[in-house]
């Protein structure tokens, strides 16, 4: 069709989402941004992020990570209910899912019994701590990986021994993302000899891998990280500083940034003294060098200072809260916001300029696309209106916010 926007990178690709929070769900939602038909399979009173991580003031946590798909209602309780599923894998190419290891097999729906049924399908479970290992049938929660995987013993200020995590729940979305990568790849490699396979990652895991720079000095020297505030554990200054009327973040890890920044605060002096010399130097004697520069910076406000840090190339930035983040012209500019609905959301990062990331649909209502899914799998009317008589299926309900 003339003027149509082009296909989505992965348009063609069938993704049964049968998840339920977080991170199979953002998992699922790379997929349908990138341009699959991801159909989401909830039980017919809803999934439960619907009302757990519900407001009543027009903010839900389930629109979030479950825009851009189409929703069934399905009681996998009943061998009905599975048995839609089962046949719905059949010409599927991806299912996703993150219950407890052991769930989906007590429903029929694991691994071996789908792929005995669809060989290509690629399989993907999300879980807590793995499908192996002593804590394999523990729930997953973001907060609770983040402390297991140290990250909560490092992050807050220095000194303090109050604990605290990173505030967004990267556990959560770190397994989604890695789960999307895995699916890609296994695709990749479908391509290649036809088989699909098993795809897994944890939250655990996810969370353990963006701890580089601990785990790497860590593994190196033995030491265990600190916490250590805002500020970066191997260059100074590389963290926050305040200004005449707000902060700005400078990044200095050479000492070419550092002659050019010294020269951009109109002390070039500064980047001899001996105390300051050297990267280690600075290391040694950050909380002087913070002072040093804050009286310095106290002088003119925080554009004043941006402005002077980018005519020199050094990298900085001012500290946003989230509404001043948005507003900010290089953020607009690259259209990260998406409107479907008269509803604006958060689009995936990544940039496919032949086939653009697109928000086709919102968040779907409970059962809002099982009849027409059902149709597309070759049941008949007949046999769609027994299953939601059976209560196996249910559709077109609209979703309230449990408080």
């Amino acid at each position: 069709m003339a003027g149509a926007p082009p296909a989505g990178a992965l348009a063609g690709l069938k993704v049964l989402d049968c998840t339920h929070v977080i991170a199979g769900a953002y998992c699922s939602l790379v997929l349908a941004d990138l341009g699959a038909d991801v159909i989401k399979i909830e039980p017919p009173a809803g999934e439960s992020t619907r009302g757990m991580l519900g407001r009543t003031d027009g903010f839900r946590a389930f629109d979030y990570v479950n825009r851009n798909k189409r929703a069934i209602a399905l009681d996998l309780s009943t061998e009905a209910g599975a048995d839609v599923v089962r046949r719905l894998a059949k010409t599927a190419d991806v299912f996703v899912e993150n219950y407890r290891p052991g769930a989906m097999d007590r429903m029929g729906l694991g691994y071996e019994r789908l792929s005995a049924i669809n060989p290509r399908l690629v399989y993907c479970s999300v879980s807590g701590f793995g499908l192996d290992g002593p804590y394999r049938e523990r729930g997953g929660f973001d907060l609770v990986t983040q402390a297991m995987s140290g990250i909560m013993s490092f992050v807050g200020e220095a000194g303090s021994d109050v604990p605290c995590s990173t505030a967004v729940p990267i556990s959560d979305l770190n397994a989604g993302v890695f789960a999307a990568v895995g699916v890609l790849a296994a695709l990749q490699n479908r391509a290649a000899t036809g088989k699909g396979q098993h795809v897994e990652t944890s939250l655990l895991e996810s969370a353990l891998a963006y701890t580089i720079w601990e785990t790497g000095m860590y593994l190196s020297t033995g030491e265990v990280a600190q916490r250590n505030g805002a500020r970066h554990r191997l260059a100074a200054p590389y963290e926050p500083l305040k200004t005449a009327d707000g902060h700005i973040v400078v990044g200095v890890n050479s000492q070419r940034l550092w002659t050019r920044f010294c020269a951009a605060l109109g002390e070039p002096g500064l980047a001899e003294e001996a105390e300051f010399a050297t990267p280690g130097l600075r290391m040694r004697n950050r909380d002087a060098l913070q002072a040093r520069l804050e009286g310095v910076l106290a002088r003119a406000g925080r554009d004043h200072w941006l402005a002077r840090l980018e005519a020199e190339g050094v990298p900085a930035g001012p500290l946003n809260d989230i509404a001043q983040a948005w507003d900010d012209p290089q953020v607009k500019a690259r259209g990260l916001l998406g409107e479907v609905g008269g509803r604006r959301f958060v689009k995936t990062p990544i940039k496919l300029h032949a086939t653009p990331v697109e928000l086709a649909r919102g968040p779907a209502d409970v059962g809002e696309h099982t009849r027409a899914v059902l149709a597309e799998a070759g049941y008949s009317d007949e046999e769609i209106a027994a299953l939601i008589e059976s209560g196996a299926a249910a559709t077109e309900r609209k979703a309230e916010v449990r408080a």
